[in-house]
C-alpha cells in the first residue's frame, strides 16, 4: 500500500455558504463528513459566513465573517445556489446583461438547487447539481436539460480520475 496523494489541481474551486458554521452540516451525520473529506482531498477552498457583494470584470466580490473582511476572487466561472425559492427575475436580468455584452467570451447563466426547483430543503441535491455543472463547464459540455438528472457512474468515475 502507498500513501494517498492529492490529485493535481487544475483550478481553484471555492465552496461558500452564507450561514456560519461547517459547510454541509445539515447533510446528515453519515454523509456530510464524507462529502467534506472528498472535497478537502481535492483541494476545494471552504468559506462560510459569506456575503456575495457583486460580480464584475475584477471577479467575485465577497465579504466574509463578522469581521466583514473584503475579498475579490479572480474567477472565470461562478455557480450560485442561493435560495430555496425560484428567482426567475434574477436569472432573466443576468441573461439579458450577458446577451448584450460584446465580449468574445460568451458568458452563461445557470440556475441550480432550490433556485432551480423549489421543494423540500435538499442541500445534497443542490451540491450534486453544482458539482455536475462545474464538471460540465470544465469539459465544455453543459446541457441545461440534464442538470437535474443524477450523474452516471461513468461521469462520476471520469470526474475523479481525469487528469489534464
Amino acid at each position: 500500500l502507498t500513501s494517498p496523494t492529492a490529485p493535481e489541481k487544475h483550478r481553484e474551486i471555492y465552496l461558500m455558504q452564507r450561514k456560519s458554521g461547517k459547510l454541509g452540516a445539515g447533510l446528515g451525520k453519515t454523509t456530510g463528513w464524507i462529502h467534506r473529506t472528498t472535497l478537502n482531498k481535492h483541494g476545494v477552498n471552504f468559506m462560510n459566513a459569506v456575503k456575495y457583494d457583486k460580480i464584475d470584470d475584477d471577479g467575485l466580490h465577497i465579504t466574509v465573517g463578522k469581521s466583514e473582511e473584503k475579498h475579490v476572487l479572480d474567477v472565470d466561472n461562478v455557480v450560485l445556489c442561493t435560495g430555496q425559492e425560484p428567482k426567475r427575475d434574477l436569472l432573466s436580468s443576468l441573461q439579458a446583461l450577458f446577451d448584450n455584452e460584446s465580449s468574445k467570451d460568451q458568458k452563461k447563466v445557470y440556475m441550480i438547487g432550490g433556485a432551480y426547483k423549489a421543494g423540500e430543503l435538499d442541500a445534497k441535491r443542490a451540491i450534486d447539481m453544482g458539482m455536475r455543472l462545474a464538471f460540465r463547464i470544465h469539459e465544455n459540455s453543459v446541457k441545461e436539460d440534464d442538470l437535474e438528472e443524477a450523474p452516471s457512474t461513468e461521469e462520476k468515475l471520469m470526474s475523479l480520475m481525469q487528469k489534464k
